[in-house]
């Protein structure tokens, strides 16, 4: 029968590429239903204007992939995950840096970033809070933060508990993985091999879905609850960064700048709220805000 109003509605799979369904937040009850039935599955591309490819969901067989770049060879998806650091040649003076170095800040400024928050107006996080951040690292302590704003309890526990450093550092991985601000990496299939049971050829395209597996129910009971003691009670590391020797070199900075961001956060006097409807970034690669409001309370 001819479809009469409207497009025909997508499929779970057929939603996962298409960037549109990421204004709404993460469809995580289509990865649910994806993990339970079909956790490897095709998606043709057409949606993201790119070649198909299979989307690996469950967490097992994400952490295979990422550990085995001898069978699944890494490819680049065009974003800058983390800090690329060029070789300074001998003989360069003190102060100086060659072109094409970055400058990796480990001691971040997250008390004057906060301080750029008007005590009695509203701020957007992303142009008026950390607008001169790496665009991974600026969606990162974004989605931290709202983390600690969507689970206002949790933000009052921590701000009372923060001289706990194992919960705080607990915190900060449980951020990561709720928020994941990579959604996906590509890879190539070297050679033949199968994936939760389906065979996988060489040359084929495969797209690991880190958001998918880092609420992965398996793993992590009750994935979309932000536990800041998650990790302090022992969860499996999350795979943010990917795991293994490849794994994001960026790791580091991210970890110290969202842990200098909530211990500046916990500290502070004040605490900080919503101050609107926020606007997430049109993409499903990148997860991040166009806009985040936020204002002082208290």
């Amino acid at each position: 029968m001819p479809q009469r109003h409207g497009a025909p509605p997508l499929s779970d799979a057929g939603a996962l590429d298409c960037a549109a369904v990421y204004t709404r937040g993460v469809p995580h009850g289509r990865f649910a239903r994806l993990r339970s039935r079909t956790p490897v599955v095709w998606q043709d591309g057409r949606t993201a204007g790119r070649p198909g490819a299979w989307a690996v969901l469950r967490y097992a067989d994400v952490h295979r992939a990422l550990t085995r770049p001898g069978l699944f060879r890494p490819q680049s998806d065009g974003v800058l995950h983390g800090p690329m650091i060029a070789d300074v040649p001998d003989g360069a003076r003190p102060g100086r840096r060659p072109p094409g170095t970055a400058l990796i800040d480990m001691d971040p400024p997250a008390r004057a970033m906060l301080g750029r928050i008007p005590r009695r107006e509203p701020a957007d996080f992303v142009a008026d809070v950390a607008p001169d951040l790496p665009e991974t690292l600026r969606n990162t302590l974004a989605g931290g933060l709202y983390a600690l704003l969507r689970h206002p309890e949790q933000y009052g526990r921590l701000r009372e508990e923060r001289s706990d450093e194992r919960l705080v550092d607990s915190a900060v991985e449980e951020m990561l993985r709720w928020w994941t601000p990579v959604l996906q990496v590509w890879r190539t299939v070297r050679r033949g091999t199968v994936v939760g049971g389906v065979p996988l050829l060489a040359g084929e395209r495969v797209t690991l879905w880190l958001v998918s597996a880092n609420h992965d129910e398996e793993v992590f009971p009750e994935p979309e609850r932000f536990v800041p003691e998650r990790f302090a009670l022992g969860a499996r590391p999350h795979l943010c960064f990917g795991s293994g020797h490849r794994a994001c070199l960026g790791a580091r900075l991210t970890r110290v700048h969202l842990r200098a961001l909530l211990v500046a956060l916990l500290e502070h006097p004040r605490t900080l709220r919503l101050a609107g409807e926020p606007l997430p970034v049109r993409s499903s690669a990148r997860h991040g805000f166009e806009r985040l409001p936020v204002r002082w309370t208290g």
